[in-house]
């Protein structure tokens, strides 16, 4: 998915729970994607008025004491179903995949089971893809004289940190998988 659809997802995500107004939206979308992603009014307005004019959401406006009326989203039927078009939808393997699965994740409680078994084990595969190609590129740099002893093995480090990590997702992913499957009160 790409990431204008991915911030769809969150927007849909959020008024799925409750109606917000635009600057709640876009502080608990910028709270979510960490303190790198930047992202601004000028991707999440626009975005918004997409979803208006596209039935997913709609829009009314609220007094606010002594200043101007701030306008109120809320999810429409349309919206609602969108949303659930969306958790169901497959991971891609593109950059955005890990903010895309926790973006899911989040939602997770309003979806079936079925979607969040679905979206862990896909993302489970993706890991598992991900640990394969780096353990290849670690078996091919070893044994590639023409590399620079010391450069080798600094990248032989770089590679042993993303197995690790790779390796502990793994785990975790796994085990979500069976509490997911287990857990009578989803």
């Amino acid at each position: 998915m790409e990431a204008v659809t991915m911030y769809e997802l969150f927007v849909l995500g959020e008024l799925s729970i409750q109606a917000k107004h635009g600057y709640e939206l876009q502080f608990m979308l910028k709270s979510s994607v960490g303190p790198i992603r930047q992202i601004s009014s000028g991707t999440l307005y626009p975005l918004i008025s997409r979803l208006v004019k596209s039935g997913y959401i709609s829009q009314r406006d609220e007094l606010q004491e002594g200043g101007r009326p701030r306008k109120i989203y809320e999810l429409t039927e349309n919206g609602r179903q969108r949303f659930i078009d969306l958790m169901a939808a497959p991971l891609e393997y593109n950059t955005d995949i890990e903010l895309m699965f926790h973006f899911k994740m989040n939602f997770f409680l309003y979806s079936p089971v079925n979607v969040q078994s679905a979206t862990l084990k896909q993302y489970l595969e993706y890991l598992q893809y991900n640990l394969s190609y780096i353990t290849d590129m670690e078996s091919q740099v070893a044994v590639k004289q023409e590399i620079p002893e010391r450069k080798r093995t600094q990248v032989l480090r770089m590679f042993s940190h993303r197995k690790a990590i790779s390796k502990a997702e793994i785990v975790w992913v796994t085990e979500e998988i069976e509490r997911v499957k287990h857990d009578t009160n989803i």
